[in-house]
């Protein structure tokens, strides 16, 4: 039996040029990112939604899960690049930022039938092109999955999804190292595989 190390399948990138691979990237993609730090993640967020939204013309969506909904906006409008929060939130309604476990888990903490997760992404398109947005970028953070011990259903969940979207949406699935290290090997292959770029940030 040949043993291969799926974390060597894994591209190491500098944050920036992670972003911008996902954000030059077609329609469709479903990225896998991890990253080392939260610290890492914040900045990563605050380049992707500021180009996002104010170059690409998209609508942004954030399920974060080791932040605050609060601190994302904290982060989003003092950070690394800010942004006019309120203005993108509140009057031009180009930014959502909502729970990980309230996108995966729902109001009753059990997880959501992958057709509730598609049937919500297809809403966001349908107010994308209410706005006449250019697409949409799905940001979420899959610790959720990890702190309810839903290990499995991840993989289901992940399995679920298609490589390519096939409409103009981004999916990009987060995992902080340290989750993503709790996974088998036999887990880590089947998440890589599902996603057409997978990268690491640092």
């Amino acid at each position: 039996m040949t043993f291969v190390n799926y974390d060597n399948n894994i591209d190491s990138m500098n944050l920036d040029d992670a972003a911008n691979t996902i954000l030059e990237s077609s329609y469709g993609i479903h990225a896998l990112v991890v990253y080392s730090e939260s610290a890492v993640l914040r900045e990563f967020w605050s380049y992707y939604t500021k180009k996002s939204i104010e170059e690409k013309d998209e609508l942004v969506c954030l399920a974060p899960f080791y932040e605050t909904v609060y601190s994302i906006k904290k982060t989003l409008s003092e950070g690394y690049m800010s942004i006019d929060t309120q203005k993108y939130e509140i009057e031009e309604k180009s930014l959502i930022i909502m729970d990980s476990l309230q996108k995966y888990f729902g109001s009753h903490g059990r997880v959501l039938p992958i057709e509730s997760v598609l049937h919500a992404n297809q809403e966001l398109i349908q107010t994308s092109n209410k706005l006449n947005k250019n697409g949409v970028s799905i940001l979420g953070d899959l610790g959720s999955f990890h702190s309810e011990n839903q290990q499995q259903r991840l993989v289901e969940y992940e399995q679920c999804l298609p490589i390519d979207f096939r409409t103009n949406l981004k999916g990009i699935c987060f995992y902080h190292q340290k989750d993503f290290d709790r996974l088998s090997m036999d887990q880590k292959e089947k998440i890589i595989k599902q996603h057409k770029i997978a990268m690491r940030i640092m």
